[in-house]
């Protein structure tokens, strides 16, 4: 692992745009599963848009997606990525500026993905997606310890794997995952979405939730404890690619955009947060092409699955919009920027990749 490490440290360099962060005092962080970099920089996919043997609705696709140019595809698909993080903060990850951002580890699915994420730490030990707690320190547990953050810390997500990636039982984090009720003295609204969460559809055959239950758990329970730090990791693009439903996969992509709105919207309105927050944005892993069935698979036996996109807004960043600079970045990268924009340096037992520096001279 320590020659993995070093050599990903060799081949990393900083854009020429980037240099060191301005500070923020709360981070905010989205995941959308599996979400292909070809729809965040380009849309609806042509092939898969007019692909005469779906099993998927193409008039669906064709009527809520499709424009003849990518530009106004991506509009129509993420219209905030495309109106207010495009002007206001930056977008890594369109492969046609030969700007990568991708997978450290080795394996390209979930566990991996957000491992690396949170951890810093490509580790070739974590290697599944079962339910192991995670023996690596994440950064959220790490600033956690520190008394500006002790108690301000959540975790929110539609897959039931999250308690153990976030090594729940160890790092005391307040994690809410799967079907599980939020608990505590709750409001009204908390009640009635935890309630709701069980009258959806159980669509994922009870391991994860649909992310409407997902979203609006984390984010009354944002509103209402104001933290520091939360993590909201939405799930329907993965499941719906998986099942061969790029209908419902860009339904759900262009949903996520508009729960992101509405973080930001709040963000923005409430003292606190305002001008103090950093949001950012990413995915676990890549997934494949197009053409044939890949687009639906991900895992290193899929040469596109490690390739992947990165948005953050916020007073840490700078407003340079789509990265059209040649580089290579990786998602590794995103969790000692965590504690950079915070002021903070991330140093756990384990190794872990350099931080991003997102705000440019």
């Amino acid at each position: 692992m320590k020659k993995i490490t070093s050599t990903l440290l060799s081949l990393f360099f900083l854009v020429s745009a980037f240099a060191q962060p301005g500070k923020s005092e709360n981070i905010v962080v989205v995941t959308m599963d599996g979400l292909r970099w070809q729809e965040i920089f380009g849309g609806a996919d042509s092939v898969l848009t007019y692909d005469t043997t779906a099993k998927y609705s193409i008039k669906y696709v064709q009527k809520h997606f499709w424009a003849t140019d990518a530009t106004a595809r991506r509009k129509k698909l993420m219209p905030f990525f495309w109106s207010e993080i495009a002007s206001k903060g930056i977008l890594l990850g369109n492969r046609n500026y030969s700007n990568y951002f991708n997978n450290a580890n080795p394996y390209w699915f979930s566990y991996p993905g957000y491992n690396e994420i949170f951890t810093g730490y490509p580790d070739t030990a974590v290697n599944s997606n079962d339910k192991i707690p995670n023996k690596n320190e994440n950064v959220f547990e790490y600033l956690n310890k520190l008394p500006e953050f002790k108690g301000k810390t959540a975790v929110f997500g539609s897959w039931d794997v999250f308690a153990s990636i976030f090594n729940e039982g160890r790092s005391g984090l307040l994690v809410n995952d799967g079907f599980r009720d939020l608990k505590g003295n709750l409001t009204e609204k908390q009640k009635l979405f935890n309630r709701l969460q069980h009258e959806m559809p159980d669509l994922f055959h009870g391991g994860e939730r649909l992310d409407a239950a997902t979203f609006n758990i984390a984010f009354e329970y944002m509103k209402e404890h104001k933290p520091k730090l939360i993590f909201f990791g939405l799930g329907d693009t993965d499941e719906f690619a998986h099942a061969g439903q790029y209908d419902y996969y860009l339904d759900a992509a262009q949903k996520s955009d508009t729960w992101i709105r509405q973080i930001w919207d709040y963000i923005q309105s409430t003292p606190g947060y305002k001008d103090k927050t950093t949001l950012i944005i990413t995915t676990d892993h890549g997934r494949g092409l197009a053409e044939g069935s890949n687009w639906r698979h991900h895992g290193n036996k899929i040469g596109e699955a490690s390739e992947m996109w990165m948005a953050a807004i916020g007073p840490s960043v700078k407003p340079t919009g789509e990265s059209k600079e040649k580089a290579q970045a990786y998602q590794g990268q995103i969790a000692a920027t965590i504690a950079a924009m915070l002021g903070k340096e991330f140093k756990p037992a384990h190794p872990v990749l350099p931080a991003l520096t997102l705000n440019s001279k």
